[in-house]
């Protein structure tokens, strides 16, 4: 062969290589594409028809969940294939990552479009926004569902900054989805943020073929990662350990030290308070995790003592005699748990207990530890004043000062915003108020021109608390919140509830006396075994369907075949049970509900969930703990206005029940910590900053 022959055949060799490598990259991408377009499909069907339209109960569910399942998938697929910074390998890695999350999307969720919308749409703006600091705001305003878009943004400038903030506030969560990042030039980096902040949640993952595990291993010059792996190696993953990571990387103790000290609950108890004085301490979020857990249980032991005497109920307290720091522990930690008289009784004797000259310096000792959590609490337990009385003016003024102050550079902004808002909402006395509103004004005036984001979150803190003439967006979303019209919440002619009770003593007791409110003519009740029909006999056709507390788990799959047989899913959602079950409860909403009822502690998780399920549904919930006598004539007022075929106007209503629950003194006062869903500022301010971003 000539020299020219040998050149023409390796010029053919490589065309024929360049031609048949291109060929399997667009096979490569058509495959992809193509398992996009067939779950769409898939998806299309599910109503009976592949029409290019999601049948759902309501036009407008037709409309929202064909929108997202067609249109905006559709979006984000044409995305993907028309970025030019995409490799073929890039954009076939983003479309397995999309087909990977509609097939989270079958038969029995598609109607909970809802639940999917907030990923979608997430990484709709991911794509499509190109201002770093907006984008940025958007997904620390939701870092939850941030974390579940990984494989959209990894490669982003903003990534490891985002994935370092989540490693902070939902490291579990985090480490579920390592693998997600787990090959970009920043996840060692990430790693050992995670390490620093939760190691003994990064110990779950410790020993075994996970791809954490073999990150740690391989991972070198993160000091923190070296030292997990050396505590690893003396004493295995099962150890409490970890959580004294702090004692053991500044030498205060070695491991094995850590190890036997954590196996005894009373003795680490202690060494938490003490460690978590300490304003930065490594492993911080698995401290805090830690002594939750032991606060609940001290709380839960004084809750079930509610109706003995004082000196039995606080035994636990008044017995070792224990310190402030340990009072005030049980109660921040506590929160979710903590009944109004548990909580008033605590704070007594934390106030008789305090050495420092002043409440303030009592907080600086501590660090600060949740100081937030705390004002919030006394505020709404009306203790505040008493507690700002053992400071001086310029404490006060400090102290509000730093309260409200910069929300923007927390982890989590919009959850301390809406501490700031329940606190306001809670202020009866006027000094206070002054001084906490010319502290919010002072904020805004500091952000105003600096920092857009914290512009807008001031901005309308200021218009939810009334302190200035209230924005457009805020008019919008507060002027349909007064009322329910009787018409929406008759879908197909009739209106359908469901109830989640739960199989504890308080589970049984909440049951049987909510029945019983409705054994009284209008109503009849049927035995459905697992699981009760309360039926109206007169008026407008409702439905409420409850699991019995003594069958929980299989009332409440027996309801979800139901629902999921018949299509008509539930126009309320009431939750019956401690906010350790909230969970459950909100798993099940669909966007069909209009009305949520929290019967227990509506913390901000708990809202901000139920507005992922449901973003147009109005929420009841409790500043505290709810209480069955009030969520029984609540509930009860609220089935016989729809029965009667009235609007479910809340100012209204609410002096309804104030009059049937008034001989009951206990449940007066429980009904005041009880927020319906024109005055819920938390639920309003995290509607309105999300849609403003």
């Amino acid at each position: 062969m000539t020299r020219t022959n040998i050149h023409i055949f390796s010029f053919l060799l490589v065309l024929v290589h360049s031609v048949s490598s291109s060929s399997a990259q667009i096979d490569i991408l058509e495959t992809a594409n193509a398992k996009v377009d067939g779950n769409q499909s898939r998806i299309d069907g599910y109503d009976g028809e592949r029409d290019n339209k999601v049948v759902l109960l309501s036009e407008l569910q037709t409309t929202e969940a064909t929108t997202l399942y067609l249109n905006t998938v559709d979006q984000i697929q044409k995305n993907i294939n028309n970025n030019f910074n995409y490799s073929e390998l890039d954009k076939k890695r983003r479309l397995t990552d999309l087909v990977n999350m509609l097939e989270r999307v079958d038969r029995n969720s598609y109607h909970m479009y809802t639940a999917y919308s907030t990923y979608f749409n997430l990484i709709i703006k991911v794509q499509e926004i190109l201002e770093n600091k907006r984008i940025k705001a958007i997904l620390k305003s939701d870092l939850l569902t941030a974390i579940h878009v990984i494989p959209f943004y990894d490669d982003k400038p903003y990534a490891e900054e985002i994935l370092k903030l989540t490693a902070q506030s939902y490291p579990s969560e985090l480490l579920k989805r390592y693998k997600d990042f787990a090959f970009q030039p920043y996840a060692s980096s990430v790693l050992e943020e995670l390490c620093k902040y939760a190691p003994a949640h990064v110990s779950f993952y410790m020993g075994g073929n996970n791809p954490v595990f073999l990150a740690l291993g391989q991972t070198k010059g993160q000091p923190t990662v070296d030292k997990m792996m050396e505590i690893f190696r003396k004493v295995g993953s099962n150890s409490k350990a970890y959580i004294l990571l702090d004692d053991i990387t500044n030498y205060r103790m070695t491991a094995t030290e850590a190890h036997q000290l954590g196996r005894n609950r009373e003795s680490l108890f202690g060494h938490l308070l003490k460690l978590r004085t300490s304003p930065k301490i490594l492993g911080g979020y698995s401290v805090d995790d830690e002594l939750t857990y032991m606060a609940t249980r001290k709380v839960r032991e004084i809750n079930e003592l509610h109706e003995e005497r004082d000196e039995v109920r606080f035994a636990l307290c008044d017995t070792g005699n224990m310190s402030a720091q340990e009072l005030y522990t049980l109660m921040v930690y506590g929160e979710d748990e903590v009944y109004t008289s548990s909580f008033l009784g605590l704070f007594n004797r934390l106030i008789d207990r305090i050495e420092e000259e002043s409440s303030y310096e009592f907080l600086h000792n501590l660090g600060r530890n949740k100081y937030r959590t705390f004002i919030k609490m006394c505020a709404s337990y009306n203790v505040l004043p008493a507690f700002l009385a053992k400071m001086s003016i310029w404490e006060k003024r400090s102290l509000f000062n730093s309260f409200v102050g910069g929300l923007e550079k927390e982890i989590n902004p919009l959850e301390q915003a809406v501490a700031v808002a329940d606190t306001y909402g809670s202020l009866t006395d006027n000094d206070n108020k002054s001084l906490f509103e010319n502290a919010l004004k002072k904020e805004y005036q500091n952000v105003r021109w600096s920092n857009a984001e914290a512009e807008k979150l001031y901005g309308l803190l200021l218009s939810l608390l009334r302190i200035n003439p209230e924005s457009q967006d805020l008019q919008e979303d507060l002027s349909g919140l007064a009322t329910i019209a009787n018409t929406s919440l008759l879908k197909d002619g009739q209106h359908v509830q469901q109830h989640f009770f739960f199989d504890d003593e308080d589970g049984w007791a909440s049951y049987a006396t909510f029945v019983s409110r409705f054994q009284r003519s209008g109503w009849k009740i049927v035995d459905k075994g697992y699981f009760v029909l309360i039926e109206s006999t007169s008026g407008k056709k409702v439905k409420i369907y409850a699991n019995k507390a003594r069958k929980e788990y299989d009332g409440q799959d027996a309801l979800k075949a139901y629902f999921k047989e018949s299509k008509r899913y539930p126009d309320v959602v009431v939750h019956r049970g401690h906010s350790y079950y909230a969970n459950i409860t909100i798993e099940s909403i669909t966007p069909n509900s209009d009305l949520v009822v929290l019967g227990s502690c509506g913390g901000y998780n708990n809202i901000s969930k139920v507005l992922d399920y449901s973003p147009n549904a109005q929420i009841i919930s409790s500043k505290q703990v709810g209480t069955m006598w009030v969520n029984n004539e609540l509930i009860f007022s609220i089935c016989e206005y729809i029965r009667t075929g009235r609007d479910l106007t809340w100012e209204a209503l609410w002096k309804d029940v104030g009059k049937q629950i008034g001989p009951n003194k206990v449940a007066q006062e429980r009904f005041a910590d009880y927020l319906p869903p024109h005055k819920n500022l938390g639920a309003i301010l995290i509607r309105t900053y999300r849609r403003t971003l």
